[in-house]
């Protein structure tokens, strides 16, 4: 084999030197050799070979062109959406950390004007209730059975998220409250779009508290007890949908004013809606210095500080009011404790179509080395009273208030209050006397409390979910809270 190879190549080197000298000598190649078969069939293939070869260098330079032209266009798509993309800036141009909530907010805010807030609140509850008496009879004729209680719940869990967007004085808040206490555990609370002027103007749009009452107007995580007072709850306004302005026009003097759909309209469809709004406004003036946003003195105010100031609210309403288990909302009542669109409140078998309300608020709170003392009077006055049958009065008018003190036996840490709150009317008189304890775990800030508050509950003419008041009730009132702010 090895030597049929080695002729084999002799012969192909022969017949190469061959043909070279044909050519050399000007005759034809092919009569230095003759081709064979099998030689043929190299060439053919050979001849193949470069003819797949050219095209797949073709097809490889038009792949590369259309490689080129997909740059060029992702090039240009990249430089025309730069503009649009340029607020979604590189991480160095946002800081993360805690400002009384968990905070993005970007280094500059007018080269990117959007910022990020979240908050927590939260509220859990022990609440005990020992009856005095078995029933309570309303102004309808219906009877009533007052109950014992001994549970555990969360009245107010809010998730709130807030901060600017688009431009560096719009703001935006969302607050969604969870609950154990209603039958809508999530709920959808308030949200609004804001945009400030100037320090004297700030413009809101959205669905917000109706701001009737100052103990309303503030936080419920501010209320010098586990919650707002009875009083507070019988009177104030609910949440509403509408249009409003704050600002602080001179130093010390603040305003809030709202322009909305009712007095109470949470979830309230637009067919269920009147053609007439609510007007509220709210002014206090702290001549002093500033007062702080809980009742307490936790600031510890080594000079005294005062806050006064009045509410007034005005609307028409018809139909039924809004359901008693939407977020914060509480039912416009005698001062029974009788639902006023209850069919007999005013008369035997005819129900309240339409009516007006007015309502009055005086505020006088102070401050000093750990001592408060806060005080809040309302008036009302339910008035164009008109039912789907006569009814015996056209009007009438309720008046009460709450008045409250506070102080730190160990400053900014440990304090003792007392409070008592009473409503009357031409229906009846119903109030409360209560004492309680402030355990704040981090002096001087309101973020972790633990409350304990003990009140002799006299004929209840509040009824509300969040409040552990309930219509009718006299007792004693058990409650016991944790509360959390961060």
């Amino acid at each position: 084999m090895a030597n049929w190879r080695k002729t084999s190549a002799t012969g192909t080197q022969h017949r190469t030197l061959l043909a070279i000298l044909f050519l050399l000598c000007g005759l034809p190649a092919d009569a230095a050799q003759a081709q064979t078969p099998a030689d043929d069939a190299v060439e053919s293939r050979l001849d193949r070979l470069e003819r797949q070869s050219a095209a797949l260098v073709e097809e490889n330079g038009r792949l590369q062109a259309e490689i080129e032209t997909l740059k060029q266009s992702s090039a240009a798509g990249t430089a025309d959406t730069a503009g649009d993309l340029a607020w979604f800036a590189p991480p160095d141009r946002f800081t993360a950390g805690y400002d009384d909530g968990f905070v993005i907010v970007p280094t500059d805010p007018r080269d990117t004007p959007f910022s990020f807030k979240f908050n927590n609140q939260n509220m859990f509850r022990y609440t005990g209730f020992a009856r005095d008496v078995a029933t309570w009879s309303d102004s309808a004729g219906n009877v009533n059975d007052v109950t014992n209680r001994s549970n555990f719940e969360i009245p107010r869990g809010r998730l709130i998220f807030s901060g600017t967007a688009l431009m560096p004085d719009l703001g935006y808040y969302i607050n969604v409250d969870y609950n154990t206490v209603t039958t809508q555990p999530i709920g959808f609370r308030g949200y609004w779009l804001s945009y400030r002027f100037s320090r004297a103007v700030q413009l809101y749009i959205g669905q917000n508290k109706v701001p009737g009452t100052r103990e309303w107007l503030s936080s419920s995580i501010d209320a010098l007890g586990p919650d707002r007072s009875l009083a507070t709850t019988f009177f104030r306004p609910s949440l509403s949908q509408g249009v409003w302005i704050t600002g602080e026009p001179l130093d010390g003097l603040y305003y809030h004013a709202m322009l909305s759909n009712g007095f109470n309209t949470v979830n309230v469809q637009p067919n269920q809606l009147d053609n007439r709004f609510c007007w509220a406004g709210s002014t206090w003036w702290e001549p002093l210095g500033k007062f702080g946003a809980t009742y307490s003195d936790l600031e510890w105010h080594d000079t005294a500080v005062i806050r006064c100031g009045t509410s007034l609210t005005y609307s028409v309403a018809q139909g039924q009011q809004g359901n008693p288990n939407d977020p914060e909302n509480a039912q416009i009542r005698l001062s029974d404790g009788t639902v006023i669109t209850a069919t007999g409140a005013f008369a035997p078998g005819v129900t309240l179509q339409s009516y007006e309300i007015g309502l009055a608020a005086f505020d006088f709170a102070w401050k000093l080395r750990g001592w408060s003392l806060s005080s809040e009077f309302y008036l009302q006055d339910l008035f164009g009273l008109r039912g789907d049958g006569p009814l015996p009065l056209s009007s009438t008018f309720a008046y009460g208030g709450f008045a409250q003190l506070g102080w730190f036996p160990i400053p900014q840490k440990l304090e003792f209050y007392g409070r008592t709150s009473q409503v009357s009317g031409a229906y009846g008189t119903g109030g409360e006397y209560a004492t309680g304890a402030n355990w704040f775990f981090l002096p001087g800030r309101n973020n972790l409390r633990f409350t304990v508050d003990v009140a002799w509950i006299n004929h209840s003419p509040a009824d509300q979910n969040r409040t552990d008041y309930r219509a009718g009730d006299t007792g004693l009132l058990l409650r016991t809270q944790i509360q959390s702010n961060f």
